[in-house]
C-alpha cells in the first residue's frame, strides 16, 4: 500500500491536531444526542452496573454470573468516588467513552498507514456504527462498549508484536487481553479465531519461540480459576461449565432478531469498506501488512452466518458478533475513501494548469468528503421499531425515588413497585426491590400485584399476601389503590403506601 507516509517521529501538525479535536467534540455531541431527551441510563443493562457498583462501594464483591463483568465495576465504584451522584453523570460515559474509543482507533490507525485521511475517516466512520438495544453500541455505557477501546489495543499489539518480532508488544496486548477476562471474556473470545490464524501464518517465528508464546496458557487458566471463584465450583466443573456455556445457543439473547446488517452501519460505509478490502487483498504486501483487518471482519462474518444456519455461536453470542463485525469495518471504509481520493488526484493530474488542476482536484475532494460524511450518518437515527430505545424512568418516577431515599426503610424489607421504576430503584435509593425487569428479585411477583385483574378492591386480599410474603414495607403504583394502606406520597402517575 503506497500511501504518503510521515517519519515514525514526527508529529502531528496543530491543524490536524485541532481538526481531531473538533471530530472528537463532534462523536462526543453526536452520542451524547439520545440523553437529550433523557437525562437518565438508558438501558437496563446500564442500571444493573450502577447496582453492582454500589454494592462493591458497599463492600460486596459480586459472585455467580454477576460478577462475570465485575472489571467494569469496580471501574464504575472508583469512578463514583469523584463524582457526586453516578445516575446522573452516567449519561455522559457513553459520549466520553466514545471518544476515547474513537481516539484510540485514530492513532492506531495511524501508526499504522502514516496517513492522516485515513485515519482521521476511521474516526469518523467509527462514529458512524449505529446502536440498539438489542446489539447494543457507543450509546450505551457497558461492558461491551468500555472493552472497544482495549479490543483495538490488543489486536494492534498482537499482530504488530508478532509481525515485528516485538515481544514487548505482545506481552502488553497479553496483558490486555487479561484485564478483558473479568471485564467482558467475549471482547477477547471473539478474537481468538482470527489471531490464531494470524499467528500461524508467521509459523516459523511461533515455533522459534514456543516457551514464550506457551504464557498465552495463562488467560484460559485465569478465566477457569476466576469462574470457579464466581461460582463457587471445583475447576474441573467449572471447566465443563465453561465448555457448555461458551457455546451460546439461540435464545441467549432476551429478544433474538434476523438482524439487518444496515441497523448498524451505513450503505455507503459498507461499499467503501469493500473497496478498501479489494484494496489490501489485490497485492502481496499489502495484503501481508493488514492481513488482520482482512481476517478481522472475514472470520465474525462467518460466525454470524454460522449462528443463523445452525443456532449456535462458539465462543462468542450472535448479537456481539454483529457488533464486532461493525467494529472491523471503520479501518476499511477510510480505506475506500483515501483510494477514490488517490483516482481522483491521477485523474486530475492529466490538467496542464498546475492551478487548475489543484482547484478541481480540491473541489472533487471536498464534495467527495461532504457526500461520504453525509451519507454515513444519514440514517444515524433510524431504527426498528421493535428496538428501539426506551425510558426505564421518568422525570416524575425520578423525583418519587428521591422521596424513598428519604424514608427510613427496614433493611430486611423490600420495595414493590413496577419492575421498569424498580429497576433505577436500588441505584439511587439503595433499597432492594421485590423484583425487576430482569436481573434482580422476583418479576413474577412483581406482575401479580399489578396485573389489571388485580387492580381492584376485590383482590386486596391477593395483594396483602404477596406483600406478607415478600416482606414488602412501601408500594408504588402508577394508580391508586383502595386497601386501606396508608398513602404517603402522590404525584402524577405514581402513588406511595406504607403498609407495614
Amino acid at each position: 500500500m503506497h500511501v504518503k507516509k510521515r517519519d515514525e517521529k514526527e508529529q502531528l501538525t496543530k491543524k490536524q491536531i485541532i481538526l481531531v479535536a473538533i471530530i472528537s467534540v463532534f462523536i462526543f455531541l453526536l452520542v451524547y444526542t439520545p440523553h437529550l431527551a433523557n437525562p437518565y441510563p438508558i438501558h437496563i443493562d446500564e442500571w444493573r452496573h450502577i447496582t453492582e457498583a454500589i454494592k462493591i462501594r458497599q463492600g460486596n464483591m459480586p459472585s455467580g454470573m454477576a460478577g462475570a463483568e465485575s472489571g467494569l465495576h469496580v471501574f464504575l465504584a472508583f469512578i463514583s468516588f469523584f463524582i457526586k451522584d453516578i445516575v446522573l453523570f452516567y449519561k455522559f460515559f457513553p459520549a466520553i467513552w466514545a471518544v476515547v474509543s474513537a481516539v484510540t482507533l485514530f492513532f492506531i490507525t495511524n501508526k499504522l498507514t502514516k496517513n492522516f485521511t485515513v485515519s482521521v475517516f476511521s474516526m469518523l466512520f467509527f462514529a458512524s456504527i449505529k446502536s440498539n438495544v438489542n446489539v447494543l453500541g457507543i450509546w450505551f455505557f457497558t461492558p461491551l462498549t468500555f472493552s472497544i477501546p482495549f479490543i483495538f489495543l490488543y489486536i494492534y499489539l498482537f499482530t504488530e508484536g508478532v509481525q515485528k518480532q516485538n515481544k514487548k508488544m505482545i506481552l502488553t496486548s497479553l496483558l490486555i487481553m487479561i484485564i478483558l477476562v473479568p471485564t467482558h471474556s467475549i471482547s477477547f473470545l471473539f478474537s481468538v479465531p482470527f489471531l490464531i490464524i494470524y499467528a500461524l501464518t508467521h509459523y516459523r517465528y511461533l515455533l522459534k519461540e514456543y516457551k514464550f508464546f506457551s504464557i498465552f496458557l495463562i488467560i484460559p487458566l485465569i478465566g477457569v480459576l476466576f469462574f470457579a471463584y464466581l461460582m463457587d465450583k471445583t475447576y474441573k466443573q467449572a471447566f465443563l461449565t465453561l465448555t457448555n456455556l461458551l457455546n451460546f445457543k439461540y435464545g441467549f439473547g432476551v429478544v433474538e432478531l434476523n438482524n439487518s446488517f444496515f441497523e448498524i452501519y451505513s450503505a455507503i460505509g459498507y461499499i467503501l469498506a469493500i473497496l478498501g478490502f479489494i484494496y489490501i487483498v489485490s497485492n502481496k504486501q499489502r495484503f501481508k501488512r493488514y492481513l488482520a483487518y482482512v481476517l478481522w471482519p472475514v472470520s465474525v462474518l462467518i460466525m454470524i452466518f454460522f449462528f443463523r444456519l445452525t443456532g449456535f455461536s462458539p465462543l462468542s453470542p450472535y448479537q456481539r458478533n454483529f457488533y464486532y463485525f461493525a467494529l472491523s469495518l471503520p479501518f476499511l471504509s477510510a480505506l475506500g475513501v483515501f483510494i477514490i481520493l488517490k483516482y481522483l488526484r491521477i485523474k486530475t493530474s492529466k490538467i496542464k494548469d498546475t492551478e487548475t488542476k489543484e482547484r478541481v482536484y480540491t473541489a472533487l475532494k471536498i464534495i467527495l468528503i461532504i457526500l461520504v460524511i453525509f451519507l454515513a450518518f444519514m440514517s444515524y437515527f433510524s431504527i426498528p421499531k421493535n428496538i428501539k430505545l426506551y425510558k426505564t424512568i421518568d422525570e416524575n418516577n425520578y423525583e418519587t425515588l428521591i422521596f424513598l431515599k428519604t424514608l427510613e426503610i427496614p433493611e430486611e424489607t423490600k420495595i414493590m413497585a413496577p419492575a421498569a421504576f424498580s429497576t433505577a430503584l436500588f441505584p439511587i435509593t439503595n433499597n432492594e426491590a421485590v423484583g425487576t425487569i430482569f436481573f434482580y428479585g422476583n418479576k413474577t411477583a412483581v406482575k401479580e400485584f399489578f396485573e389489571p385483574k388485580n387492580i381492584t378492591n376485590d383482590n386486596c386480599k391477593t395483594k396483602n399476601n404477596l406483600i406478607k410474603e415478600h416482606s414488602v414495607s412501601y408500594i408504588v403504583s402508577e394508580k391508586e389503590i383502595n386497601c386501606s394502606w396508608q398513602m404517603i406520597f402522590n404525584i402524577t402517575n405514581n402513588t406511595v403506601y406504607k403498609v407495614y
